[in-house]
């Protein structure tokens, strides 16, 4: 057979334009090419290399496309499929590149010459032809396809990498980009900080999660807060074994957790209660409801009970409901004028992350301020507590890579460490991790590890578990994250997330920071229950919800910080509204009194309480 050389010399140039394109060929879009007049082929050219401008992306030719580029005017083209992303449509993988492209490679001679060697087998008699290109074809798609992903992934990560050098040096230089003349007050305010480590279960977990744990689990809760109720009760509870001896007896008191809670068809409300030994019946009759059952009965919480054995002293009716509530106190205050700051769900890494918010707060403690006010409180601005989230997380729900603009957690906590640093040296921070930090996510949580705390380049940064109780300059503060707020809401009737302090104040009456066992909130059966309130508090700080809320409450200041997240897709499915870029104050010389409560308010402080 008479090799046609001008023919296949014809069909080599018809490939490599498209090559230098960046665009290759399958099998029947070539043979249809073949056939096409010049002036239809320098459409063709001409519109792919057109749109190329729009959507730079490698291009697989079949006959799908060749159709569209051959019939449809280029503007619909470009409008339709601008941001198409042909790679997914190739492979199925998606890859993350988009509309970033890097410039192509200058040398088009070079490429040329590689090309042409590349498919030298096209100089084969007429007859082979067809059977090498199909075959060479599905040969190297794969691999050139494989190549190209591996490329961008490359470009990807030197994107990525150049985006977070840009950003860690515009974090850096916030301090500097502040020119304050503030007499910073605080700077000679001795700090006073004392961890109370029997609160916190850092180092201290022992829990496998055997029945035994279980059983001390409760039983550390039950002894505990016992002794609490028979506090407030001024009397000691019958152990429940001995009931059945009392029969027909009033004014009888015991303890015990609430194990189940029903009504009968009658309307009366029965509940189980246990202590270490034994359980029994209350019964509270229909009439009597509304008065003792003043608030909601939860399963696992405990509580005292005064009431009458019934003849058969196998149950109590009930008169009375006893809860181990923190007694009302004094609210505190000292004498020295200095601020406090709290802080809650940063969530740096998230892409709904109000970076720009966040850094004015920064600029604002740094001496950058509008009035008297502002300049008074940040000067004697002496404490931050931070309750968790400090980081959006990686893998805390499915999907959640995309919702990132950091994926890599350690970077999500490089960055914060470098805005707080950028905080004035003489301002102290404790932070406590939530249900997004890098820690096993079943409260009690304990601190951060070494490898994220060694990032945070600062003396005067204290790390606690979740909760921990901290002596701040005289008031005894609780920090807990919050996400028990998410079954007490559907508990409590009065509950709102709304109103974060209508959940925080159902804490303080029971002692409890998470009452139920096994609801959204995971709890580790500890050997002790560190989420029992042991101290009569001062201040109980929480988050989670991402809505502000404060309040005073047997003298305990209740405060709830929001959030630096803008509103997610998950808050919008449940109605949730967020109150973002909003910092709660308190002036620990004046709580309770007008003006001790201040918020900063994305740029503007005001006076709430």
């Amino acid at each position: 057979m008479k090799i046609d050389n001008n023919k296949t010399i014809k069909e080599k140039e018809i490939i490599n334009r498209f090559l230098d394109e960046e665009v290759l060929l399958s099998p029947q879009a070539y043979e249809r090419i073949k056939n096409i007049s010049e002036e239809n082929l320098e459409t063709l050219i001409k519109k792919i290399s057109e749109f190329k401008k729009y959507n730079d992306s490698f291009i697989l030719l079949d006959e799908k496309f060749l159709d569209m580029f051959l019939n449809l005017d280029i503007n619909t083209i470009i409008k339709d499929y601008k941001n198409f992303d042909f790679i997914e449509y190739y492979t199925g993988e998606k890859t993350s590149y988009e509309e970033k492209q890097e410039e192509k490679i200058e040398d088009k001679d070079k490429k040329k010459e590689e090309k042409n060697s590349e498919y030298e087998f096209l100089t084969y008699p007429s007859d082979h032809k067809k059977e090498q290109f199909v075959k060479r074809s599905e040969e190297d798609l794969e691999e050139k396809l494989k190549n190209l992903l591996e490329k961008e992934k490359d470009k990807l990560h030197v994107d990525i990498e150049n985006e977070r050098k840009k950003r860690y040096i515009e974090i850096s230089k916030i301090r500097e980009s502040v020119n304050s003349r503030i007499n910073w007050v605080a700077k000679d305010i001795e700090e006073r900080i004392k961890i109370y480590d029997d609160s916190d279960v850092s180092g201290k977990s022992t829990c496998t999660g055997t029945i035994e744990d279980f059983v001390k689990y409760f039983k550390d809760r039950f002894e505990r807060l016992k002794v609490f109720i028979e506090r407030r009760a001024q009397r000691k509870g019958y152990p429940l074994k001995n009931i059945k001896k009392m029969k027909g007896q009033k004014d009888v008191f015991v303890v015990g957790i609430v194990s189940d809670i029903d009504t009968t068809r009658s309307g009366n409300v029965i509940v189980r209660i246990e202590d270490t030994e034994d359980e029994i019946t209350l019964i509270i009759p229909k009439d009597k409801i509304d008065k003792i059952l003043k608030d909601e009965l939860l399963l696992d919480e405990v509580i005292g009970v005064i009431g009458t054995v019934s003849k058969t002293g196998t149950s109590i009716y009930v008169d009375e409901i006893i809860r181990p509530a923190l007694p009302p106190k004094t609210i505190k205050k000292i004498d020295e004028e200095i601020y406090m700051a709290f802080l809650s769900d940063i969530h740096i890494g998230s892409k709904e992350f109000l970076h720009k918010e966040f850094e004015k707060f920064i600029r604002f403690l740094n001496g950058d301020v509008d009035n008297e006010l502002e300049e008074k409180v940040v000067s004697r601005l002496k404490y931050i507590c931070i309750a968790g989230d400090l980081v959006d997380g990686v893998g805390v729900y499915p999907g959640q890579e995309d919702d990132l603009y950091e994926v890599d957690i350690i970077e999500q906590y490089r960055e914060i460490a470098m805005y707080l640093e950028q905080i004035p040296e003489h301002i102290s921070i404790i932070i406590s991790p939530g249900n997004h930090d890098a820690v096993r996510p079943a409260e009690p949580q304990p601190k951060l590890p070494e490898k994220i705390t060694k990032l945070f380049n600062r003396d005067n940064i204290y790390f606690v578990g979740n909760p921990s109780t901290i002596n701040i300059h005289g008031f005894d503060t609780l920090l807990y994250h919050g996400r028990s707020f998410d079954d007490l809401v559907g508990q409590i009737k009065n509950a709102s997330y709304e109103n974060p302090v209508t959940i925080m104040k159902e804490l303080v009456k029971r002692r409890l920071l998470c009452p139920t066992y096994g609801g959204r909130c995971p709890i580790a059966p500890e050997h002790k229950d560190y989420l029992v309130i042991d101290r009569d508090i001062d201040i109980l700080h929480t988050g989670h919800i991402h809505i502000n809320g404060y309040g005073l409450y047997r003298g305990v200041v209740l405060v709830n910080s929001g959030t630096f997240q803008e509103q997610t897709d998950f808050q919008k499915r449940m109605g949730i509204n967020p109150t973002p870029a909003i910092v709660p104050i308190i002036n620990m010389s004046k709580v309770g009194e007008k003006g001790h409560y201040l918020e900063w308010d994305r740029g503007v402080l005001e006076v709430r309480y």
